[in-house]
């Protein structure tokens, strides 16, 4: 992970549902995307797991996060790898943003945006997880 920035402006209404395979219990895991961008007429960033719901939930409770969800963007290089994270909301203390980031980025896997040639390229993805439905499939 190259930077880990805040976002300081609302992202896009989330509107789609997508679910992924979530770690080595195979748990079904929703998560709700806002927007996966690529560059025109090519394949978006594709999440292939995501398995943080322990970590995240653990991060939020310490930092004493009251919200029922989090949102966030994440950019995605051409290998897959997470390169920047930004929350859609912001918090009166800045470690907050980027712990909430860390954990995000570490727990997400990702196959990497393709042109129409089918080579890998940058591209990003956004999305929300609730924290009520991560509690429940604790």
């Amino acid at each position: 992970m190259n930077r880990i920035t805040l976002m300081t402006g609302l992202a896009a209404v989330l509107a789609f549902a997508s679910s992924a395979n979530a770690g080595e219990e195979g748990k079904s895991v929703q998560v709700e995307e806002a927007e996966v961008a690529a560059p025109t007429g090519a394949a978006p960033v594709r999440l292939v797991s995501w398995d943080g719901d322990f970590e995240l939930l653990k991060t939020s409770r310490r930092l004493r996060i009251w919200r029922s969800h989090v949102a966030y963007r994440m950019s995605v290089d051409a290998q897959g790898n997470v390169t920047d994270c930004e929350l859609t909301e912001t918090f009166r203390r800045a470690y907050i943003s980027q712990r909430l980031c860390a954990v995000l980025s570490e727990h997400h896997t990702f196959a990497p945006a393709q042109d129409d040639d089918g080579t890998p390229v940058a591209g990003s993805y956004s999305a929300q997880l609730s924290y009520q439905e991560m509690r429940e499939r604790m």
